[in-house]
């Protein structure tokens, strides 16, 4: 879980520094159209990026591997719900086959963590 956090430490840093960059544009009062749609389509893609076609293990209508209802607590969401809920299912059964779910929810959340921080870095759409 160690890459996952570094991923996520990853994604943080880019979008704190959109939000500098974005800050600087709003108030620069000449800014021009074309960086305003540069800095949507940055954040468009980042979520995009938290969609995953295929859903949650036995939830395919929910996509968002960042944040849904957890199978467990349907009254709260949870960060990385496909990757909470398994890893609490593998802990109670001990089976094989859910561990091996809990290291494909792993493998996803990394891969569109990625992909978020990504999106969101200054070399996307360089000035």
């Amino acid at each position: 879980m160690v890459f996952l956090r570094n991923l996520s430490q990853s994604l943080l840093k880019n979008a704190q520094e959109y939000e500098d960059s974005r800050s600087k544009l709003l108030e620069d009062k000449s800014r021009k159209q074309m960086d305003m749609r540069r800095f949507n389509d940055q954040m468009l893609q980042m979520e995009r990026s938290f969609i995953y076609p295929p859903g949650l293990p036995n939830r395919p209508a929910n996509r968002n591997i960042l944040i849904a209802p957890s199978i467990l607590n349907s009254y709260s969401g949870s960060v990385f719900p496909g990757l909470f809920d398994s890893i609490a299912i593998a802990q109670e059964s001990g089976l094989e086959k859910d561990w091996n779910q809990v290291k494909k929810q792993l493998t996803i959340a990394a891969w569109v963590t990625k992909a978020a921080a990504r999106a969101l870095s200054p070399d996307v759409f360089p000035n």
